[in-house]
């Protein structure tokens, strides 16, 4: 059996430790950063206003929340959103996103499609299947699949839309018989 020299012990150490930064540290920093909320609670607001609050039917049209590895059932103080916010906020409707590509140093006016994609790096550091690393597709899908197995788990407080029937019935139902759609 070989014994490990002393290069090679702080070698596999630094590589430890490397990988424990990059994977255990960088995806919930990044998230942190790129999420972060500018004007923290509390938040103060009128009688007035939360009254009129309450009686709005509230869509939210656009949440990345999918993209990263946290559990939308869990109430966070950064991110997109999630379920217990999305209830203190009232909110009846909300679109989840799925991300599969974000080119860096991404421009909407000059990013070039072939710019290294930052979600390919985000989809290692989370390690997700190795699938999603290189699949737009799998990565569609991974997200995709987290809604249904999160509604599932969250006692009828999240209800998957699934046609324009749907969602017309629950527009028109009453706001105390209203869970959260999606």
């Amino acid at each position: 059996m070989k014994v490990l020299k002393p290069v090679g012990i702080l070698v596999l150490l630094l590589a430890l430790i490397g990988a424990f930064v990059f994977f255990g540290i960088v995806p919930t920093e990044v998230a942190k950063r790129l999420n972060s909320v500018v004007s923290p609670p509390p938040y103060e607001a009128s009688e007035r206003a939360r009254e009129l609050h309450q009686s709005l039917f509230i869509a939210d049209l656009h949440a990345d929340s999918l993209l990263w590895n946290r559990d939308l059932l869990d109430y966070g103080t950064d991110g997109h959103v999630d379920i217990p916010r999305l209830v203190k906020g009232n909110v009846a409707l909300q679109a989840f996103t799925v991300v599969t590509k974000l080119p860096r140093g991404y421009n909407i006016e000059s990013t070039s499609s072939d710019a290294f994609d930052l979600i390919t790096l985000l989809s290692f550091g989370q390690l997700r299947p190795v699938s999603t690393w290189t699949s737009l597709k799998e990565r569609a899908l991974y997200q995709a699949h987290r809604l249904p197995e999160t509604a599932a788990a969250s006692n009828g407080k999240l209800v998957l839309v699934k046609s324009s029937n749907d969602l017309e019935q629950y527009v028109n139902m009453s706001s105390n018989e209203r869970t959260i759609r999606t």
